[in-house]
Parts: structure tokens; sequence; C-alpha cells
């Protein structure tokens, strides 16, 4: 009875396991579209929404991509900050993992009442995304989970 059940077991998650779908593809935007410059020049609008900054946001990220400097945390919150954006407000990863290793990518994110802009810039091309997502925590003043860098300069 028992080597019956077990076979039946075997069998049903067999099967089962056919009936699990992929997941979907993250749709994202390709490096020619990251970089076009927009037809007009976005604003800033210092007392704004995540939202209302957005395009000011990934403009600023799209002129840090087509540049030279390293796609570091120094360099990108110095950008953001001579963008306009309060540095105080904002988050970094950190430029390497706690192993050593260069971080393949940086997170940078400005919190903008109790939601955040937060941008990924991507260290081997330079390729980048940028979103508005609602602010985390207990006193929802965060926008990168986590350990992030101290901003100290």
């Amino acid at each position: 009875m028992l080597p019956q059940l077990t076979a039946l077991l075997v069998a049903a998650t067999v099967g089962l396991s056919g009936c699990v779908a992929a997941p979907e593809p993250i749709e994202r935007p390709s490096k020619e579209e990251n970089f076009q410059k927009p037809e007009k020049p976005p604003e800033f609008f210092p007392e704004g929404t995540a939202e209302d900054n957005l395009p000011y946001f990934h403009e600023t990220l799209r002129q840090f991509g087509a540049g030279a400097e390293p796609v570091q945390g120094v360099p990108v919150v110095n950008a953001l900050a001579a963008a306009g954006f309060d540095k105080t407000k904002m988050q970094v990863s950190f430029d390497e993992s706690k192993t050593d290793l260069v971080a393949d990518n940086i997170f940078a994110s400005v919190l903008l009442g109790q939601d955040c802009l937060i941008g990924q810039v991507i260290v081997a091309d330079r390729s980048f995304v940028t979103e508005v997502a609602p602010a985390v925590g207990p006193d929802k003043n965060l926008c990168l989970i986590g350990a992030t860098r101290p901003i100290d300069w």
C-alpha cells in the first residue's frame, strides 16, 4: 500500500509541476530609448510631487548616464544635488558588496512627501531606469530597503 501511495504522490507532483507558468519578463526601456533626449527640457518643481518631478529626475540620470563620471554613489548623488534635489532626502546604495566586489549597479532615491523617485544606473553600460514608488518604513520616510551608504559629503 505504501509504495502505491508514494508512486501516486510522485505522479501527482510531476503532473502539477508543469502547471506553473513562467513569470512574465519585466519590460524595461532599451538603451537607445533610455538615452533619447526629450523634445523639451523637463522642469524641476522644488515644491512638487515625485510624479511631477519624475521627468526631471529621469533627465538628470540620462545626462549622468551619457557622461563620463564613474557609476558610483558620490557622482550619482552629486549629479542629483546639482540638479536641485535635496541631499538630505536622498539614499544611495553602496559602491561595493560586503565581499568587496564592485556593485553591478547603483540605486539612488529622493524622498518627496510620502513618495520616492528611485533610479538605478547600471555600471556596465550606464543605462538606467527610473520610477516613482511609495515610501516605506514605519514613518514612511525610506525609499531604499536595507542598509544604504551614508551621504556625508
